[in-house]
């Protein structure tokens, strides 16, 4: 009886270790089409195949209505840009009232790039010509977009209440009414899947253009007054970017894979190795990981960064964190 329980007992457990190992991490996105839906689907590949960590996308309506299941650890991973993750933290701005004090971070996956876009043949120039037009407003269900598109209008002493809003859920139903006629100029990313559709629906007007920023010291406080992670750089024309036909200076800031603390350590820890391991891979497999650094994945924030991934960086001497 004893040799029938111990051996009874070895199954049970054997048979709970493979459920726990089958067990499917999440990575929560905006919906298809969205950069974070590339990104994640990327990084989901390489957990994957190169970590032997079963792994889907989870696309949503956008980070306000995921953040809370990721803080609470009832899907491992999500996307977050380095001022939502701040606001989600302490329940501030577009998450006000509701804290997510559990959020950790993980490490910087890629830059995200935006700017105001018109049809080439618009006779709009600059941010300035944009007053009392038609504009893509509200954001409803991807809320940092507002802050976005009001930090890039800083730039010209606007904001959306200076323009005719137009309210959408989110960027990417924005840049469709754009595409559409609805609106004058719409908030666009350019290497996302969105931007190539406009640019092919707008292709009777020459396809997107981009209105560049200027570069002074002025515009960069305008624009961190309002969302202080901005930076801006320029691009360069590329058959990877929509609506770019000659140098332009765009917006810029960082996102990050977060998790829970509820995730285990050495979850979070094979994570950052696979991802920090494989650039060549993940910039195959989704356009915006092109901008991904390996070098510059621990980034500075008041948000905390997860056990797993400090251990990393750590073994690695990328900790603490540098500007």
């Amino acid at each position: 009886m004893t040799l029938l329980k111990s051996w009874i007992v070895a199954v049970g457990m054997s048979f709970l270790a493979t459920i726990a190992n089958a067990q499917v991490l999440g990575i929560a996105t905006n919906a298809q089409g969205s950069l974070y839906y590339s990104v994640g689907t990327a990084i989901a590949g390489i957990m994957q195949q190169k970590a032997g960590m079963a792994t889907r996308v989870q696309p949503m309506s956008g980070s306000t209505s995921y953040t809370p299941l990721v803080n609470r650890g009832e899907v491992e991973f999500g996307l977050l840009n380095a001022v939502d993750v701040v606001n989600a933290y302490n329940g501030v701005d577009n998450f006000k009232d509701r804290k997510n004090p559990d959020l950790r971070l993980v490490g910087v996956v890629f830059p995200i790039q935006n700017g105001i876009a018109v049809p080439n043949d618009s006779p709009v120039k600059s941010l300035g010509d944009l007053k009392g037009m038609r504009i893509p407003s509200r954001f409803t269900a991807q809320s940092t977009m507002q802050f976005v598109q009001d930090a890039i209008l800083a730039n010209a002493h606007l904001s959306t209440s200076d323009m005719k809003g137009f309210p959408v859920a989110d960027q990417f139903k924005g840049m469709q009414a754009l595409g559409e006629g609805k609106v004058d100029a719409a908030l666009s990313c350019f290497t996302c899947a969105t931007a190539k559709e406009v640019d092919v629906a707008l292709a009777p007007r020459g396809g997107l253009r981009f209105l560049p920023l200027p570069d002074t010291p002025e515009a960069m406080a305008a624009m961190r007054k309002i969302f202080p992670a901005a930076r801006s750089r320029v691009f360069k024309p590329s058959p990877a970017f929509s609506g770019i036909a000659v140098p332009t200076r765009l917006f810029e800031y960082s996102s990050f894979l977060v998790a829970s603390k509820r995730v285990p350590d050495e979850v979070v820890y094979k994570t950052v190795k696979v991802i920090h391991g494989n650039k060549p891979v993940l910039a195959e497999t989704s356009a915006p990981m092109k901008g991904f650094d390996p070098k510059a994945m621990a980034e500075p924030s008041p948000v905390p960064y997860h056990p797993g991934a400090e251990k990393f960086y750590k073994e690695i001497g990328q900790w603490p964190p540098k500007n």
